[in-house]
């Protein structure tokens, strides 16, 4: 049975607990960091091709909304490397891929990503609102 005929037959069903949540959101991080990078590295073109484009892009994403964004990619990119990390060290010692271990690997990831990410995310909002509501 082919995955599209699947997923059409099926839908999108959860099944995996707190597993199959760390993968989606690896890849969804992953995805998300792959699209930033793509958009900066067109915009950061514009300086040499069109600078008159690129100092109205930069107008553009001084805007607060892109703030929101901003705050966005710092989780993508700390949750890929954190959950990156803890796939690299499972592999290196493949004794830590035993189910039990890996749910409090991925556990001590999730806390960890709590721990550093919610004091940035609140510093970003902080600036961003200092910054772009408050004409700062």
């Amino acid at each position: 049975m082919d995955g599209l005929g699947l997923l059409l037959r099926q839908g999108l069903s959860y099944r995996g607990g707190l597993f199959q949540l760390a993968w989606v959101a690896h890849r969804i991080a992953g995805l998300g960091t792959l699209l930033f990078l793509t958009v900066h590295i067109v915009d950061t073109s514009l300086v040499f091709f069109a600078p008159e484009l690129y100092n109205h892009a930069i107008k553009i994403y001084r805007n607060p909304f892109f703030g929101i964004g901003e705050i966005i990619l710092v989780g993508c990119v700390l949750w890929h490397g954190l959950n990156g990390l803890r796939i690299a060290v499972s592999d290196w010692f493949p004794q830590l891929w035993a189910a039990k271990t890996q749910m409090r690997l991925v556990a001590a990831t999730v806390a960890l990503f709590v721990v550093l990410f919610v004091p940035t995310a609140a510093y970003m909002a902080v600036t961003i609102v200092g910054r772009g509501l408050l004409g700062g």
